[in-house]
């Protein structure tokens, strides 16, 4: 009886782990592709330079990787393998291709630029007036500080941008920042 009660614990931690995942991945992913009409108008979109698009690649690339090496794993049963090892190949499987998901759609949704704020791919909506400042860093992107941090977030967040927008950015931050 413990077994059964044992393998039942088990199988609804795995669920439970997926559902989790599930909802915070596509809670991120809302946050930060969704754009509300409070936000203002549209400036501009925010293009992600080719280094980013690259390491976007090769983080692909290996995700799936891990994930037909894990599908592979699972339809080679062995004797060896507990019953409960294919639960937790599965639950592998489910993470893995929902953490390239989630950093597929947050990287391909660019930043966005708008009257009353910014909406950025890997942090979410900020208005003009939650920023304190903004300053250029050495690695080509523009760090944003805030006024209050935000919960598990931080005080600051960066902005990428391709080299042929950086005046067009530093306009739009001294008109509605300084």
């Amino acid at each position: 009886m413990s077994e059964i009660i044992g393998q039942w614990g088990h199988v609804a931690t795995i669920v439970l782990a997926v559902i989790g995942f599930s909802v915070f991945y596509l809670n991120q992913i809302w946050k930060s592709i969704h754009v509300d009409p409070a936000y203002g108008d549209k400036i501009m979109s925010v293009k992600q330079p080719k280094k980013e698009w690259l390491t976007l690649f090769f983080i692909v690339c290996v995700g799936v990787v891990v994930v037909i090496r894990l599908i592979m794993e699972w339809n080679t049963p062995n004797p060896n393998m507990p019953e409960s090892y294919y639960q937790v190949l599965l639950g592998a499987i489910v993470l893995v291709a929902g953490l390239i998901l989630f950093i597929l759609i947050r990287t391909v949704s660019p930043t966005k630029v708008f009257t009353k704020g910014i909406l950025v791919h890997d942090y979410g909506y900020v208005s003009w007036e939650e920023i304190k400042s903004i300053d250029k860093t050495p690695k080509k992107q523009f760090q944003a500080f805030l006024v209050k941090p935000r919960q598990f977030k931080g005080r600051s967040f960066y902005i990428s941008y391709d080299p042929s927008q950086e005046e067009e950015l530093i306009e739009i931050f001294k008109k509605y920042i300084f």
